[in-house]
């Protein structure tokens, strides 16, 4: 591994294990999502575990200032298609697959109709 690093121009750098603060982009990212747990934990702070998945989900679509590649784009090669994004699309009409569509539609008629028999 060292021959490879050495003619490939790479220079390794290890931290010590369990001990974070030595990699600064661990460092940073968890303070990112700890602020942002804190604020959409504020009414109940019990349910932090819920908020976990969504908010790694908008993380990993937003471009990093660093790389201008959100986090998605540069494992997957392709940007994601998140639900601000698909709301946008029906929003605009600017849907291009009719299967999406039409699913999408549906479900939306369906929460027009219960919520007009109620």
């Amino acid at each position: 591994m060292k021959e490879v690093c050495r003619l490939l121009g790479i220079k390794q750098k290890s931290t010590t294990l369990y001990h974070l603060i030595c990699n600064g982009l661990v460092e940073r990212l968890h303070a990112t999502l700890k602020t942002c747990l804190r604020r959409l934990c504020s009414e109940h702070p019990r349910q932090w575990h819920r908020y976990i998945n969504p908010l790694l989900f908008a993380y990993r679509e937003v471009p990093q200032e660093s790389t201008h590649f959100a986090p998605f784009e540069l494992r997957y090669r392709r940007t994601v298609r998140g639900p601000m994004h698909i709301l946008r699309e029906l929003l605009t009409k600017d849907i291009e697959e009719p299967d999406v569509k039409s699913s999408y539609e549906y479900v939306l008629n369906l929460r027009r109709h219960t919520q007009d028999s109620s």
